[in-house]
This record gives C-alpha cells, structure tokens and sequence, in this order.
C-alpha cells in the first residue's frame, strides 16, 4: 500500500486567515459582476445593474445568517473543514461575514476616489461650464434646504409617533442632529443609470450633463453637511450655525481649491511623458488618491469636492496633455475601476443589511414616508429654483424638470456614508488635554461625577508620552525600585485605554452598552453625565482628562443604514425603471424633423451601398455559391422615423447642415491633436470655440467666428515684453501655438468642404434639385471664407516671424514622417511580416524620435532658393547632373504685392518654384486659393502648352524660381524620368481636384488622400492602344481617348469610368488600382 503524501499549504497555513477571506470575497464580487453583467446583456430585464448585486449581496447574507447569529464560525479557519465543498463552504461564509465587518472608512478611502474621479473626468467640459450654476442651484443652496426639510420630515415622523421613536431625543439636541444627518445624506444623488438610460434613448446630452454635474456637486456638499453634523451626533464634536457656515467655505471651497492644485500638478508632470500609458495612468491614479488624502485626512476638508475639480482639470487642460494613443486606454481604465468600486459597495451593502440589520415593521412604513418625503423635498426645491434655472446656462424647459425630479436616484455615496454611520458602536474613549508629570504605572485613575461621587476605574492601561528628542520615538519616562526591587516609570500620560478583556469593560459591556445600544436617550444622558465628570489620577500632577461616550446606539444605526439602503434600492426599482416611459412619454425622445429627414436619407444610402456590395461579392469565386436570399435577410432596414419635433414642412436644412459640418470640424481637431500636428494649447482654443458654434444650432453662419480674432491675435504686452530673455520662451510659444491653431483652421475647413455635397444630398429629394445647389454653394462659400481667413492670417506670420513658421513646419513635417513610419510598422506587425517584440522595439524607437522632434527649438534658418528646388518631388530619383542641369536653367525672380504672374487665359510660356513668400490664386476674380514657400505652378502649361486656368497675383513680396517651357522641354527631352516625375505631380494635383468630393474620397483626410494618390503612376499608351482599367482609377491628362459606348472621343482632363479605353495622339493617363 502506498505511504500518503501530504502537502502542507505554507502560504495558508497557521495565524489569522482574515486576509484570506477578504481576497475570496473580491474574487466572489468581481465574479457576481462579470456574471451579473453578462446576464443583463443577454437576458434584458428591468432592472438595473447596481439592484442586482445589491439583491445578490441580500442573498449571500441571508443564507449565512443563521451561522453569523450563532457565531458557528468563530471557532477558526479550517476546524472539520477537510473535503472540498466543506472548504469551499467555509470560505464563501468567512469571505461574506468578511465582508459585512469590512471598515466603512476603508470604503470611503479606496472605493468613493474612483467613483468621484471617475465621473467627474468622464463629463464634458464644455457641456458642464454652461450647466454649472443650474448645478450648483441645486448642489448648493438646494442641498441645505433639501438637508433641512428631510431632516424636518423624519422629525414629524418620530414627533408623530409614526415611527423612529428611538431617534427622540432632546438631551443635547441629539435628535434634530441626527435627522439633519440623515437628511443630509439621503440628498446624496447618483444618477448613473439614469445618465446611461438618457444616452441609451438618444435624450439631450445637456440634460444628462446637467443630472450628472448637480449629482457630483451635490455629494460634495452632501458630505461637507455630513462632516459638520456627525461629530455632533457621535459625541467627537460640536455643531454650531457660525461653525457649519465657516465649515462649509473651509471644507467646501479648501477642498476644491486643492483638487485644482494637486490637479496642475499631475498635469505638468504628464505634459513630460511621451506615450508612456502605465506612467501616464500611475499619475492620475495617485492624483485622484492623493487629493482625497489630503484633503480628508491632513487638512479636514472635502474629498469628494477635491476630487471634483480634480476630474475636471484632467478632463479639460488635462485631455490634451495625455498622449493622444494613451487616451482611449485611460478612459477604459477608469471605466473598469469603477465597475469594480460599484460592484464591491453594493454587494457590500447588501451582504451588511442581511447580516447585521434587524428591521421591524414598523420600519418600512417609514421607509415608505422617507422614499415619499425626499421625492416631495426634491420638488420643492426644483419648483423654488426654477425661475432662476429656466434663464441659466442652456436653461432648464419643464420636460426637462420633470427628469431631473424624479432621476435623482440615490447611490453608491449614500450607502458608503450609511455603512460610516453604522461603524459608529457606542465606546468609551479618553482624551488627553494635557499629560501632565509625575505619574507611573501604579498611579490609580478615578472618575470624579459632577456631585464630587468618587469612583475608581480598574484595569485601566496608562500609556506615557514619547519623548521627542528620541530618534526612535520610543516612550521615554524615569524609572526607580522600590524595596522589592521592581521598576516602575513615571513621565507624562499619553493615553488612557481599558482591556477589552478587563472586568470594567466586561461590566460596562453588560451593563450599560446594551443599554445604549437599545436607546439612544440613555446614551445621550451618560454622554452628558461623562461630559460634566472629571478624570483624577493619583501620583502625579497637571493631568487633564476627559472621559467622553461617543457612539450611536445600534437600533439608531439600524434604521439608519435600513433606511438608506431602501431608499436606494427603491429609487433603482422605481425611479430608474420608470424613467424610461416618463421620458419617452414627455417626448424628450423625438428626433427634429430636419434630423429626422436626414437620417432617413443616411439610413437609404447605408442600405443601398450594401445591396451593391452584395452584388459585388455575387461574382467572388468563393462566396458566389451562398444563398443569397438568406444573406438579404441580415442588411438593414431603411430607418423610417415618423415621431418627430416640429413641422416637417418648415424645417431648416441649412441649420442642421451647418451643425453637422461643425461636428466633424470639431473632431478634426482632436484628429490633428492625436497625429502630433495641433498642440494642447491649440485644440483646446479651437475645440472649445467651436462648442460655442454647435450650442447655436447652425442658425449663424460658418463664416461667423469673431473668436479667431481674439485666439490668433498676440496680446501687446507679450509683444512689448518679448525681448526680456524671461518672456522670449513664452512669446515664442505662443507664436508657435497661434501658428498651429490658424493651420488647423485651414486643414479642417478644407476637410469639412468635402462634406458638403454628401450632406446636401440627403436632403435634395425634400427641396428640390435647384434648392439643394443653391444651399450647397452658400455652404461652400462660407467654408471658402473661413479659408482664406485662416491662410491670410498664416501668411502674414510668414512674412512678420519667417524663421518661427519655419522651424514649426519642419517639426510637423518630422512627426507626419515619423507617423507615418509607426503606422507602417503596425501594419507590418498586423499582416505578420515582423515579429512582434521586433516590431514594439522599432516603435519604441520611432517614439523616442518623436519626443526629441518635440524638444528642438523652434527657430531654424530659411531654406536657400537651391534647397527649395531640391526638395520638389519631381526631381526625386534624378542624377546630380540633372538637378545641376535644372538649377542653371531657373530664373530667380522678384514679384511685389499685387504683381500679376501668370494671367487666365494665357498661353503658358513657363512655370515657377515659390521660394520666399505668398502667391494668390484667383479665378475670374474670386481668390481660391493661398500658396506659399515650396509651391510649384503652371507646369500643365510646360507639359501640354494648355492656357493658364487662373491668375497668379503676388500676395507679399515674392521671390520664386522661373522655369521657361523651352527649357524645361529639352531637359525632358534629354531626361526622361524628369518628364516622369513631372507628369506625375500634374496627374496628382488633377486627380485630387476631380476626386476629392468624390465617394470614397471624401471620407479621407487630406494626408490619407494624397498617400493614396502617390501609389499612381503616369503611362503613355501608343496611338491606338487599349489599356485595361478594370478595377482601376484613370484620369486621362492630355490627348483624347475613347470609350466602349461613346459616340465622340474623350478630351483630357477627364475620368475615364469604364473597363477599357483606346487612346489617340499624345496620350497621358494617370492610374491606380482602386483599394
């Protein structure tokens, strides 16, 4: 027979096992979430989230009752615990009773920052400012009078006798305390699912910021009430009206103010790390716990208001001094925190009322009344508030009202507040005012009432004071021996405490604390009897010690966390189940009928490009055999909305055009920030501009931005200031920020213009073919205005700081190469062409390049004329000898403002290289366009002799290279690739002006577009060939070609939208496959 092995498990064996259940009770919670989560998403019933696991944490407790009453559990860790369920069950009922005995204070500390944080870094910044003084109506003002009515309907409640008796109690005011407390955190609001449900139905993103905001506002103050009014009802302090109101400004505004330092602080330090997302995580992740340190514990004020302001400078300044890649991952981060914070409150709350409460009936009647007062609280307060808000920020319409009433749910705050309040068991605590001298270890310590009776107290310990000139920090006291040779010490006293295991303990447990617990009137009695006694210890001399009872009785706390607890749950049941059909019902959902009409249109063009794409995949040699009516059965339904807000006859498509066009400007933005190409400083002056534009509703012009005035312009004293070597940096950063903001302006304009006919389009079946032409050139010319502003603008800082503009333009031209190079190198990662730790290294290396291009100076030197000339893209690839060749043909020329350079209509007689300052390009009299530096024009005129299609006018001082068509003709002539290149910047520059309004192409950026246009090539098929463009893009340049079907050839510049094309005389063809 085999010997058994036994293996002994060392990391859990022997000492206490604490820590063991509390790990099985985080394991246990995350597992109930993740289960609990994956349900709902597969089962969708009417509840939300956070009932769930507050009905889980109900059932756990209450099918471990039994063993927490009768203490079977006490015995120890693994007593008679040997097969697998039997440990299995030990571990689930050590882990909840864990739970139910988990510190209140713990909760608050390493659960409430998340939550806070969270949701403040989570809101729109924008949005907020203009929702804030609505907020703070009702955060502010609202939160004491809704502290004071509740408190004044538990007040009726117990001077009714309809319940709380025990909360009755005059003795030092105790009783009004401890319903201004409880008022105080029943305000406490937690809209989270409400805000979810309104993003869920598509409501008004100002009215889910606005609940959200005044909620994060209202625990704040919540808590700042909070801590003035429970030292009063624990004994630990006093509350007075001149106190509560220095409190509020101390805790409130301290608290605040700390949250926005501590803030700036974290953002200066990120603002130095390049892409980095566990140092950038690290950062906010001990912001968000440090400032609620600090403020709690080291200055007394409030965290949850210092963790407000903190979320919202992450969430403004902060979003741009993130890495662009590391902000998606951050706000994942955050999300999944705090889905793990909720979790473990509520299940925590739901483990503690099963096990620890003990309701009586009469406690949910009064449940009831509570749930019906705070509802009745609320609308007091909205209805007082209500004339003001109607006329603050974005306003507040009646509809809107009504949601913010009844979707004040009640949350993870209010419960972790009542489980601190639950944490308060009544004890008996000495303090020490002054230690006094003298005293030692045998000194007898007596209780001294009011009438002069003298008690002595036993088997009280006397701690003596550390001495402060020790390095260690040891306790220091004199010694000496009596006859019997033992030691004793003597010094000052620093704390009196009491064995919990002593017979005064035992005696005053038995005696008097069941009582309190039962009671709280004889708490209230003994605290005032201990309050008005003194404290005398023999042996010594100048001792000041009190003896204080602190505590709430145990059936007070009960009924507090009962009553929160159920008033939590009823407004998750009944509130947030039902907000749905109030808001549906008061129409909050209805689409504007111009939306409507164009989602409607979006919608059909979704659904007909998938039946084209089905009819292509038909001819695939691998899908063309499946069953295609079943295939038909997946593509979308045409959306069809017939609710809708307004007449849709009298609909403004402009307007809504207008703000479409707005939204897409504003994430260009963010694009251009993530590509390294628009700093922190720009998009932030441009984004938060921009909002100012949507909340108009598109019914001004695109054209209309006095803002640019005020962002572009450099204030006079940074400018008087600038040769102080102290403001140099700073004049030339804001040079460079103004620089990147005005050339983002442009690009984006640029982008949103081809936006415009797509846009137009889903609303020319409504207004007719003429109207939709008119409405899309009114567009356009705004856009075009808003253009040539912003390029006026950049050429007038290349005249004024040309050294600056250089140096900005050759830092954004290394990152758009180096983004490239990072992008290439994904995609070679992805197709599995390099092996991954390969591909991370070299990323890492591209990375390190791109913060040293963001730590160069600005200021370099202009280029030469020789160097601008090397530089163009159609001399790449040429011997020295032809770039020497081309260089000795060049003119350098010198144009004033207003000279004409070319003129419309001319035949061509050469072209030039723009070397130093800014040409105009105008067609019949309308300026479209600004170039500068590195630009090259007119060489259509040196290829095929075709007249000038614009006038070239001198906007500054220009100086340029000229390149005259016979020269340049025989240097093709003796070089080929010469003439190459050349046709191919011709047929990129035409190709991009035919397509760039063209689907696919529009959806692209500008960069994406021309990179797929740098894949084309220029061919020069022999008169009469046919060359197959199946599959392909083909533009034909010069000569003419003709097509299947046509009756008359094809003139260039045109596309060729056909399979094949013959070709005549003289042909040039630009081409490239489709993908």
């Amino acid at each position: 027979m085999n010997p058994s092995i036994v293996i002994n498990p060392i990391l859990a064996s022997g000492g206490d096992h604490g820590y063991l259940y509390g790990l099985f009770f985080l394991i246990l919670a995350l597992i109930i979430g993740a289960g609990a989560r994956h349900f709902l998403h597969k089962v969708p019933i009417p509840l939300p989230f956070t009932v769930v696991l507050m009905l889980i944490g109900l059932g756990l407790g209450f099918l471990f009752r039994d063993a927490h009453e009768g203490g079977a559990h006490a015995a120890g860790h693994g007593a008679g615990h040997d097969g697998f369920l039997a440990k299995l069950f030990d571990a689930l009922r050590g882990s909840i009773e864990w739970g139910a005995n988990l510190d209140p204070h713990l909760v608050l500390y390493v659960f409430l920052p998340i939550l806070i944080f969270e949701a403040a870094y989570a809101l729109d910044v924008h949005v907020f400012k203009k929702s804030f003084w609505n907020a703070f109506y009702m955060a502010g003002p609202g939160i004491v009078t809704a502290t004071v009515m509740t408190g004044g309907c538990i007040i009726a409640i117990y001077s009714l006798g309809w319940g709380l008796t025990e909360w009755n109690v005059s003795t030092g005011n105790l009783g009004i305390y401890l319903a201004m407390l409880f008022g105080a955190v029943a305000s406490a609001t937690d809209p989270v699912a409400v805000v979810a449900l309104l993003k869920e139905l598509g409501a008004s993103k100002k009215l889910g910021t606005l609940i959200e905001g005044e909620s994060l506002l209202n625990d704040g103050t919540a808590i700042v009430a909070f801590l003035l009014l429970i030292g009063a009802v624990t004994g630990l302090g006093e509350f007075t009206a001149f106190g509560a109101v220095e409190g509020f400004f101390y805790i409130g505004l301290g608290g605040a103010a700390l949250g926005i330092v501590i803030g700036l602080l974290g953002v200066a330090w990120v603002k130095r790390v390049f892409n980095d997302p566990l140092v950038e995580t690290s950062v906010m992740l001990m912001t968000a716990y440090l400032a609620f340190y600090v403020c709690e514990y080291i200055f007394g004020m409030s965290g949850v208001l210092g963790l407000v302001t903190l979320g919202l400078v992450w969430a403004g300044i902060g979003r741009t001094r993130i890495s662009p890649e590391v902000q998606h991952f951050m706000h994942e981060f955050w999300e999944f925190a705090a889905f793990v914070a909720n979790v473990i409150i509520f299940i925590v709350v739901g483990v503690v009322i099963a096990l620890k409460v003990q309701p009586q009936p009469i406690d949910y009647l009064v449940l009831g009344l509570v749930y019906l007062a705070i509802h009745l609280v609320r609308m007091v307060n909205i209805v007082a508030l209500y004339p003001i808000m109607r006329k603050t920020g974005y306003g507040l319409p009646k509809k809107d009202a009504v949601v913010v009433w009844w979707g004040a749910l009640r949350g993870a705050i209010g419960l972790a507040l009542a489980l601190v309040v639950y944490g308060y068991a009544p004890e008996l605590e000495f303090t020490v005012k002054d230690g006094g001298h003298g005293y030692t270890a045998d000194s007898k310590v007596f209780f001294v009432e009011d009438d002069g009776n003298r008690k002595q107290l036993e088997d009280v310990t006397i701690n003596f004071a550390a001495d402060h000139g020790d390095s260690h920090g040891e306790a220091h006291a004199e010694s000496h021996e009596d006859e019997h040779g033992e030691s004793h010490a003597e010094g000052a006293i620093a704390s009196l405490i009491i064995d919990s295991k002593s017979p005064l303990a035992l005696k005053w447990q038995s005696e008097y604390q069941g009582k309190f617990d039962k009671d709280g009137k004889e708490l209230a009695i003994e605290r005032e009897r201990l309050a008005k006694g003194n404290i005398e210890i023999e042996g010594g001399s100048g001792a000041v010690i009190e003896a204080n009872l602190i505590g709430i009785s145990k059936r007070i706390r009960d009924q507090f966390l009962f009553l929160i607890s159920g008033i939590v749950l009823l407004t998750l049941l009944v509130n947030a189940t039902t907000i749905k059909a109030i808001v549906n019902k008061l129409g909050l959902t209805r689409i504007p009928a111009v939306k409507a009409k164009m989602m409607t249109a979006t919608s059909a063009s979704i659904v007909k490009n998938c039946e084209n794409e089905m009819d292509v995949l038909k001819s695939d040699s691998f899908l063309g055999g499946a069953n295609w009516s079943r295939v038909r059965e997946f593509l979308p339904e045409p959306i069809v909305i017939t609710d809708v807000e307004g007449d849709p006859d009298a609909i403004d498509t402009v307007a809504e055009t207008r703000r479409r066009i707005l939204e897409k400007e504003s994430s260009n933005y963010w694009k251009q920030n993530r590509e390294g190409l628009l700093g922190a400083g720009g998009v932030n002056q441009l984004y938060n501009n921009i909002k100012e534009l949507i909340d108009q509703g598109g019914k001004v012009p695109l054209s209309d931005r006095d803002y640019l005035d005020n962002i572009w312009q450099v204030p006079k004293w940074m400018e008087s200031l600038k040769g102080l070597p102290i403001f140099k940096q700073v004049f030339m950063d804001r040079l460079a920020t103004t620089y990147e903001s005005a050339k983002s302006f442009v690009i984006a304009q640029e982008e949103v213009a081809k936006l415009v006919d797509s846009l137009v389009a889903n609303t020319e079946e409504d207004i007719g073919q003429e109207a939709a032409d008119k409405k899309s050139k009114q567009l356009k010319g705004e856009i075009m205005q808003n253009r040539l502003r912003g390029l006026n603008f950049l050429r007038d800082m290349r005249e004024n700081y040309p050294e600056l503009i250089v140096g900005i333009e050759t830092k954004d031209a290394a990152r758009s190469v180096l983004n490239h190079e990072r992008n290439t190198i994904k995609k070679l990662k992805a197709a599995g062409t390099i092996e991954l730790d390969e591909a991370d290294q070299m990323i890492v290396d591209v990375e390190g390049r791109m913060k040293d291009i963001m730590d160069r100076p600005l200021i370099l030197r202009l280029p030469e004329p020789e160097e601008v000339l090397r530089e163009v893209t159609w001399l790449k690839g040429l011997s020295e000898d032809n770039i020497t060749q081309i260089i000795e043909l060049s003119d350098k020329r010198t144009y004033q403002p207003g000279d004409m350079i070319m003129e419309q209509g001319d035949r061509g007689d050469g072209m030039i290289l723009v070397t130093q300052g800014s040409v105009k390009i105008s067609i019949k009299g309308t300026v479209v366009d600004i170039l500068g530096r590195g630009s090259v024009i007119g060489e259509m005129a040196v290829l095929a002799g075709v007249p000038r299609t614009a006038d070239i006018i001198a906007d500054t001082t220009v100086t340029a290279l000229w390149m005259g068509s016979t020269e340049m003709n025989e240097a093709m002539a003796q070089s080929p690739a010469l003439a190459k290149g050349l046709w191919e910047t011709a047929g990129r520059r035409f190709t991009e002006n035919l397509l760039k309004s063209q689907e696919p192409y529009l959806h692209m950026s500008q960069w994406e577009f021309r990179r797929w246009l740098s894949g084309g090539e220029v061919v020069t098929p022999a008169t009469g060939d046919s060359l197959d463009l199946y599959g392909k893009v083909a533009i034909l340049l010069s000569g003419s070609a003709t097509v299947p079907g046509a009756d008359e050839p094809l003139n260039a510049i045109t596309r060729l939208n056909a399979r094949e094309a013959s070709f005549g005389d003289g042909a040039r063809v630009w081409v490239r496959s489709e993908s």
